[in-house]
């Protein structure tokens, strides 16, 4: 429903992209790979851990990317972000 909807905007001049290409879809193909393993894998933990202990590693997370970005590349990390 929405690629038709989409499409009918592009038909009526509200919004511009470019016409689909094959060479753009296998650069992102990998991408989109990725996407469809992170939500896998993401559902597979259910079946181990309980939704707050997910809830947990994945606020966990957040902190390590933030620590690493301080660390490896000397980013400042804004109170907000924490």
């Amino acid at each position: 429903v929405a690629v038709i909807a989409v499409q009918i905007c592009k038909l009526m001049k509200l919004v511009e992209y470019p016409s689909f290409q094959l060479s753009t879809a296998v650069k992102w193909a990998p991408v989109n790979l990725l996407f469809c393993g992170m939500l896998f894998t993401g559902m597979a933990s259910l079946q181990h851990n309980s939704v707050p202990m997910v809830t947990v590693f994945k606020n966990l997370t957040n902190i390590a990317i933030c620590f690493g970005d301080f660390w490896f590349f000397n980013a400042k990390v804004e109170a907000l972000v924490i």
